[in-house]
């Protein structure tokens, strides 16, 4: 009797044990942070604690901030990103800044680099969005130098010169694309001659580990991601879309119907990819099965230009020029159009659909591809908002090329 009730002591507290192990792992999973572009995974899409909240869109914070396109990283009450001045017409300087996330208010700034003047009107500064990986984080100027810097007071560590070390042409807009972290790897488009395409540095020092692929720098940014169980990085260049193993080697490529193509591939099912480019046709959707591609939807009806389209449920929600669409990941039919945005921005966070539109206007609606249906808006920022909203911990974060704001989505 005294055995059989030990037995059953011992299987109670396996039992337990293994209900606390799985719910922590649930609390684990749910992301604290938007620490690189489009957030966890590069989906552009997270779901949290607060799934089953109501939004609604309150003011925490506002605060200006010098030019830039830079997403807003956050990640345990403090916000990164990337800013630009002016010290004359002709003179100015690029910078890595942390912000208190609570507050708004600046705790560091590091100069990367001088200024990247643009010139056709569309904003000074750097494009491309950071990235952070434990104690550091990762950034790419305007003008093409990458370098590390300690998330705790932004030294940095080390820069490397795209055009003056691996013989990289800047692109008329600048260096646009976005790094990432590959398997303690930072990896980024470079654009560089002699197979220098694509490349992997040591975060820690620098130093290149591998490169593959020749083509231009463009203005699109990779995607980390899995086909069929397998590993792989997505490069969309001209009109190849390359495929490579996290060690660099290619695993296959795909010829894109269009050459500009300026947002991420996007996942749209285990083993399909979206992808949307600046000309007729506006998508094409592939799948992959065992490196071997078929095309399964194309139209001219969702084509994309300044922000990646997101993902939920077998529907992509996203940009046609300055129309928000909703279509089938499957057979690519349009479901609905709402128009109003501007050449705005959108993700996903729980069951809706956070808009941002081309001139401040922060709209929360419902990820619904039956119709567009608004819950709550609010005009959080004022001017020409080229940048994609960030989120974490309930709040949504926003900027433009003078100011950005925080705002309390669930509570």
């Amino acid at each position: 009797m005294v055995m059989r009730f030990l037995w059953y002591t011992i299987l109670f507290f396996i039992i337990i044990t293994a209900f606390w192990k799985t719910d922590v792992q649930a609390q684990n999973s749910i992301p604290q942070s938007w620490s690189q572009f489009r957030g966890p995974g590069g989906a552009g899409h997270v779901q949290d604690e607060f799934i089953a909240h109501t939004p609604k869109l309150k003011l925490v914070w506002e605060q200006e901030i010098g030019s830039a396109y830079s997403e807003l990283l956050v990640r345990n009450d403090v916000l990164f990103t990337m800013s630009s001045d002016m010290i004359d017409s002709l003179h100015g300087n690029e910078y890595i800044l942390a912000f208190n996330a609570q507050t708004g208010a600046e705790k560091w700034r590091c100069r990367i680099d001088s200024l990247y003047f643009e010139i056709d009107g569309w904003g000074h500064g750097p494009r491309s969005t950071p990235v952070l990986h434990d104690d550091l984080i990762f950034c790419l100027s305007g003008n093409g130098k990458l370098s590390a810097h300690k998330t705790s007071d932004g030294t940095m560590l080390w820069q490397n010169d795209f055009v003056a070390n691996f013989q990289s042409t800047r692109p008329r807009w600048g260096y646009s694309s976005s790094p990432l972290i590959v398997n303690e790897m930072l990896v980024v488009e470079v654009g560089g001659k002699d197979n220098q395409a694509f490349m992997a540095f040591d975060p820690l020092t620098g130093k290149p580990l591998w490169n593959s692929q020749n083509g231009e720098p463009f203005y699109n940014s990779p995607l980390y991601t899995q086909l069929d169980g397998e590993p792989q990085i997505l490069f969309a260049s001209n009109d190849i879309l390359y495929s490579l193993k996290p060690d660099g080697d290619t695993l296959w490529t795909f010829k894109m119907p269009f050459r500009l193509i300026t947002t991420m591939p996007l996942m749209v099912g285990k083993n399909s990819i979206f992808l949307s480019g600046v000309r007729t046709p506006g998508f094409v959707i592939i799948e992959v099965d065992q490196h071997k591609i078929k095309e399964i939807a194309r139209g001219d009806h969702m084509q994309t230009d300044f922000n990646t389209a997101s993902y939920q449920n077998g529907f992509i929600f996203g940009f046609n020029v300055s129309t928000l669409r909703c279509i089938s990941a499957i057979t690519g039919e349009l479901k609905w159009s709402k128009r109003g945005f501007g050449k705005g921005s959108q993700i996903i966070v729980n069951k809706h659909m956070v808009v941002l539109s081309d001139q401040g206007l922060l709209v929360v609606a419902e990820a619904n591809p039956d119709a567009f249906v608004e819950i709550v808006s609010a005009q959080a920022i004022k001017g020409k908002s080229w940048t994609a909203p960030s989120y974490a911990r309930g709040k949504v974060y926003v900027r433009n090329l003078t100011g950005m704001a925080c705002y309390q989505m669930y509570e």
